[in-house]
């Protein structure tokens, strides 16, 4: 009988395939092949409720979208491209920040982990790229979205031990679309601290009137979260 250490070298966090991606042992097509299974694979396991990490997964997709880049621009910038592997880094950190959110750390982390100072600026490059980008899209960060996720899976409210910064976004024809700040009956402890329309920032008022596309960031202390509720209810975002 196989081992369960055994099982998780064989189909865990993916050092394996990580390894054989940075050496370049991956053809073009077999990186995209393992990419959507690898994607499947944890989207399958978190949608189910499997325990399990998800940094792990993240640098290998991440890892592997990067060696993609770095292949095509090879057949078409022979000379340009000496280092392929390169980008396979790059695009770790790349990916690791579109998801988490976190520039400084997927950058600090990838030169932690090469040694090579070298790599710093396309790492800025390319990190800021897809924190704009993904910050454009109005993504959530996939730990917020998970904690959010647990926190409203239960009846009971839960308890919270800190303030939480959320941001909500009011869908069209939503409860809230068209009312005043001031009626949308937040709990004592639930702020609106930001509200962003278009390409305008501004801090509301209990007067401001929202609309629909208007991007709302909520701070929540612990003893307000019953506000979750409402405010997925009232923009439109709540889950049958």
């Amino acid at each position: 009988m196989r081992s369960r250490s055994s099982c998780r070298r064989r189909w865990g966090g993916g050092n394996r395939l990580l390894e054989r991606t940075l050496a370049g042992e991956l053809s073009l097509a077999a990186l995209g092949g393992f990419f959507v299974l690898r994607f499947a694979l944890t989207m399958l396991s978190y949608g189910c409720g499997a325990p399990g990490g998800i940094f792990a997964p993240l640098l290998v997709l991440g890892s592997e979208i990067g060696m993609g880049v770095g292949a095509v621009a090879g057949q078409f910038l022979p000379h340009g491209v000496s280092r392929p592997a390169t980008f396979a880094v790059v695009g770790m950190a790349a990916y690791f920040t579109a998801i988490v959110r976190a520039p400084l750390t997927g950058i600090v982390l990838m030169v932690e982990m090469t040694g090579n100072y070298a790599l710093v600026l396309p790492l800025l490059v390319a990190c800021l790229t897809a924190y704009g980008v993904a910050d454009f899209l109005r993504d959530l960060p996939v730990y917020e979205a998970l904690l959010e996720r647990d926190l409203l899976r239960g009846q009971k409210v839960p308890d919270l031990d800190g303030t939480l910064l959320l941001d909500f976004t009011i869908a069209p024809g939503a409860p809230f679309d068209g009312k005043r700040v001031r009626e949308i009956g937040l709990p004592p402890g639930a702020i609106i601290v930001m509200l962003r329309r278009q390409l305008r920032e501004a801090v509301p008022t209990a007067d401001s009137q929202l609309a629909a596309g208007d991007q709302l960031s909520v701070l929540i202390a612990p003893e307000a979260t019953t506000a979750l509720a409402l405010l997925r209810k009232g923009t439109g975002m709540e889950r049958e």
